[in-house]
């Protein structure tokens, strides 16, 4: 009988510290690791003899699903966006899909609010000056008193409008499953559109899946209605943004 051999691409899980190298080194299993996200080629390099796939980012088309199985058992997302992966696929085929909601929320949380104190006190320009020898001073702005508008109240969102409320900054929402103790308790304003998101706010941040009505989402159209000097925060997925239009 074969040892059980797993593909480990996700390199969050590789990178953060923590019991889980320890619990998943533990079970005997031979892990192969590789540092994604991989592409479709590369996945289609390396699948075949594996039994699990703990992945991240990777492209895993039906191509990857039909090269991997039948020896895959399941594939196990590291995060809770699928996108990149062929789910219609995986169902036909019956190769169970999991993920881990909850998993990143504060992280990626905490990251939106860095690029956003970044961006507010021009972080980068002033640091590459510094470096240069060239001691340029530069105004920032406060955020408090701002209005932030939060696009997709789930977990990650509502850690964002925490720590908004955190630094006295207005928050308004929307969500299509709209959390009204949630909202009630952190005085969060829900909105009835998203357009009311780019009208009125000074900071919009994006923590919504992709799907066909968020794809390209910020475009021509959306971004002509925004405020003048407004600042955009994605931290969902790239699709969602029409950069040319930016």
């Amino acid at each position: 009988m074969n040892p059980v051999r797993i593909l480990l691409t996700t390199t969050s899980y590789q990178d953060i510290p923590g019991p889980h190298h320890e619990l998943l080194e533990s079970t005997g299993i031979e892990i192969v690791r590789e540092r994604g996200p991989l592409s479709e080629e590369r996945m289609l390099e390396l699948v075949g003899d594996f039994d699990a796939i703990l992945c991240g980012d990777d492209l895993i088309s039906r191509a990857v699903l039909e090269k991997a199985a039948p020896r895959l058992k399941i594939l196990s997302k590291y995060g809770i966006g699928v996108d990149k992966i062929d789910v219609k696929a995986a169902t036909e085929m019956g190769i169970p899909l999991s993920f881990c909601p909850g998993v990143n929320h504060t992280t990626v949380a905490e990251h939106t609010f860095a690029l956003l104190l970044a961006l507010v006190r021009n972080l980068l320009e002033i640091a590459n000056a510094t470096r240069a020898g060239n001691w340029k001073r530069l105004t920032g702005h406060e955020i408090m008193g701002k209005t932030i508008g939060i696009v997709g109240l789930g977990r990650i969102g509502k850690e964002v409008a925490i720590r908004a409320k955190a630094f006295g900054m207005n928050v308004i929402g929307f969500d299509v499953y709209w959390d009204e103790a949630f909202a009630a308790a952190h005085d969060i304003m829900r909105v009835p559109s998203m357009a009311e998101i780019f009208t009125g706010s000074d900071i919009i941040s994006l923590h919504t899946n992709l799907t066909e009505e968020t794809r390209d989402m910020i475009r021509a159209e959306t971004i002509a209605i925004m405020k003048d000097g407004v600042i955009l925060l994605n931290c969902s997925r790239g699709e969602v943004v029409n950069t040319a239009d930016l």
